[in-house]
């Protein structure tokens, strides 16, 4: 579903990218050089004789590690080592904690991989959502917690399980059944770049190495090209995010990856000095003392500007809101509430990255048509 679609111009139909390796590469690339990232902090590979390790580091603690994985082809078998979980790999049945996931998955055409997954009623993604439909995937829980009763029944070979601070500890009853739990720790990534990258861990761990390569060049060339245009700018509009929720507004630290799509997208962000990945808890007043000229706001997740004012009256004092300049991540929303944004959003920081050049600078390319984000009428 997710393709490589490029940068969109309205009138000409989506074009899509075709990119190589339509098939699974069976081996385990022996070149850690190859397989190291250039933008992810949170893992590496390492090659120690016949094993290749893929190892998570820790982004709550720098310069600790998360977690030790190796990766043991067919018809291999390693004596077990302390502190270290074998997968088997190209891995044939995935559990799944996030529709992120699913995105990574359906972005290498390694839907049929996926068995089950939390939350499958927020899929967005076409043919997942049929197989939901149909009872090839199943519902395993909500949010982050697995039935796992039923997750043990469906007999994974691999859970993959949101990370969270301090969290590698598997529940006893998938290491008495043999089911490794993989920690995927993309969300914690600073940079758009950083979480796209770790669509080549997807691709190492299913045997579909060569595309989730193909996919990441794409995306990264895409991605420094619209960045070139929107930092040679001299003017950078003002850029406000996030809304208010029951009296605090939350709004990226300066290392958080919107920061750096703000920046790249020729925005001025006013939090951008702040040397924090996590949110920042503001409260409204602070908001509108920096940010009440701000001539355009992006982010929020409502249909209309009247709803947005419905929510709260005291909006109507932006500029942005008064100039309608408001902007929701919900053009890809379909009719039973899945929102691409959060699902192939992480592959595609390119298309994201276009749609907020686009807000901010509508000349550099003109005629784009919106892809995660659209702008807001009242209704």
């Amino acid at each position: 579903m997710i393709g490589l679609v490029a940068v969109l111009v309205c009138g000409c139909g989506q074009r899509r990218e075709k990119t190589s390796g339509g098939s699974a590469d069976q081996r385990i690339i022996s070149d850690s050089v190859s397989l190291n990232p250039r933008y992810a902090k949170g893992y590496r590979v390492e090659i120690s004789g016949e094993d290749t390790l893929l190892v998570l580091t820790d982004p709550w603690l720098p310069g600790k590690e998360f977690a030790r994985y190796r990766l043991i082809s067919p018809g291999r078998h390693r004596t077990s080592l302390p502190g270290i979980t074998d997968i088997q790999v190209p891995l044939d049945r995935i559990a799944a904690s996030s529709t992120t996931h699913a995105g990574f998955l359906a972005a290498i055409n390694a839907r049929d991989l996926l068995i089950g997954i939390n939350n499958p009623d927020r899929l967005f993604d076409h043919e997942l959502y049929q197989r939901f439909q149909d009872g090839a995937l199943v519902s395993l829980g909500r949010d982050l917690d697995f039935n796992l009763e039923y997750l043990i029944a469906r007999k994974p070979s691999v859970v993959m399980q949101t990370g969270i601070q301090g969290q590698f500890n598997p529940d006893p009853r998938l290491v008495s059944a043999g089911i490794p739990v993989l920690y995927i720790l993309e969300w914690m990534e600073s940079t758009p770049l950083g979480r796209a990258e770790w669509i080549r861990v997807f691709g190492m761990i299913t045997g579909h190495q060569e595309q989730a390569d193909s996919v990441f060049r794409y995306v990264e060339k895409e991605y420094k090209r619209l960045t070139e245009l929107g930092r040679s700018l001299e003017y950078k509009p003002t850029v406000l995010t996030g809304n208010n929720f029951k009296g605090t507004w939350y709004m990226p630290g300066g290392l958080n990856y919107q920061s750096y799509l703000f920046r790249d997208a020729g925005m001025n962000y006013p939090w951008n000095h702040v040397q924090l990945s996590a949110s920042l808890a503001l409260n409204f007043e602070t908001v509108i003392d920096k940010m009440v000229d701000a001539p355009v706001w992006v982010g929020v997740i409502v249909d209309s500007l009247s709803q947005l004012l419905a929510e709260e009256p005291r909006y109507k004092v932006f500029k942005a809101v008064r100039e309608h300049k408001v902007f929701a991540v919900t053009n890809r929303l379909n009719h039973h509430g899945g929102n691409d944004y959060w699902e192939s959003g992480v592959v595609r920081p390119d298309l994201i990255l276009a749609d907020l050049l686009y807000i901010a600078h509508p000349d550099l390319i003109p005629g784009h048509c919106w892809f995660y984000y659209k702008p807001l009428i009242f209704d």
